[in-house]
């Protein structure tokens, strides 16, 4: 996997070839994630061994960065058709992936996968499984697509949860519930982290026999810009921020605003011992039935 990364595009013509996304760019949550996992997202596809001159599919492609890593891996004569419910993501994946070879970027949402019935080898969802409320009829759209014997892929990120505040226990763990509590709304009752624990039971439910796999993100102080860009903006200014503040006790939102705030003096991504731990895990279930051949067989 040894291409280099694609060099991104924004608002009024600029672009970037390093990590961090400028702080108005849209979407930069997403792309912040994105360049935070590079390396071991890159392992993890490179693990996946997807077959040469297979076609794919990435279920809710956000901004397109994984779906192009994607593209790498299947090389020439495969390709990867990335779906997006929202067409300004789609449009910002297109102008992202501007030149790309392989790989193309439409509307579309997981429950109506705009595909025939037996269209590709393997479908990925990225961070996107858990924030589908109906995952069964997901997960059916996504068997109606493959052929007999193709993959699906789910990845998600925090099954269990990670570690941001080393030597700060009670006040993560007090952030995490709070976090859990945020989501429900948004996970019908049940919240983001439930979903993703119950990925296998959802798998199981549709028919299929999951497997996992675990990796595990270890960044260490001086902290690379993509990664300190992530934790600070990302998990401390936006997911822990004003969202969190009506769901914490007066005491811990102190706390927090201590050691999280940008410019205060105990920050804790201040520290030369600073550390956290993230997982990645990977779920994947093959679809009864003999895999696709290769079309460089089938004309042999």
């Amino acid at each position: 996997m040894g291409a280099e990364s694609p060099r991104l595009r924004y608002p009024g013509g600029r672009s970037r070839d390093d990590s961090a996304p400028p702080p108005d760019a849209p979407y930069a949550a997403l792309e912040r994630m994105n360049r935070f996992q590079e390396p071991e997202a890159r392992r993890i596809i490179r693990d996946l061994a997807l077959p040469a001159r297979s076609r794919g599919l990435d279920v809710g492609c956000g901004i397109g960065l994984w779906a192009l890593w994607l593209a790498e891996a299947v090389g020439r004569g495969g390709h990867v058709l990335g779906i997006e419910p929202e067409i300004e993501k789609v449009e910002a994946a297109r102008e992202r992936a501007r030149g790309a070879a392989r790989v193309q970027f439409e509307r579309g949402e997981a429950t109506a996968i705009p595909l025939a019935d037996r269209s590709v080898d393997w479908v990925w969802y990225g961070d996107v499984l858990h924030h589908v409320v109906d995952t069964q009829a997901a997960l059916r759209e996504c068997l109606r697509v493959l052929h007999p014997g193709g993959r699906v892929i789910v990845k998600e990120s925090q099954v269990p949860a990670a570690m941001f505040l080393p030597g700060h226990p009670e006040l993560e763990r007090r952030i995490q519930v709070a976090e859990i509590r945020r989501t429900l709304g948004e996970g019908a009752g049940r919240s983001f982290q439930e979903r993703r624990q119950t990925t296998p039971a959802a798998l199981r439910a549709a028919g299929l026999e999951p497997r996992m796999r675990t990796y595990v993100l270890e960044r260490r102080a001086p902290l690379s810009a993509a990664a300190h860009d992530y934790i600070q903006h990302t998990v401390f200014s936006r997911n822990w921020g004003d969202r969190l503040r009506e769901l914490l006790d007066a005491e811990d939102w102190r706390a927090r605003m201590r050691v999280c705030d940008e410019a205060s003096a105990e920050n804790v991504l201040r520290s030369p011992d600073y550390y956290c731990l993230y997982p990645i895990t990977v779920f994947s279930a093959r679809v009864p039935g003999a895999p696709r051949r290769s079309r460089r067989r089938r004309r042999a």
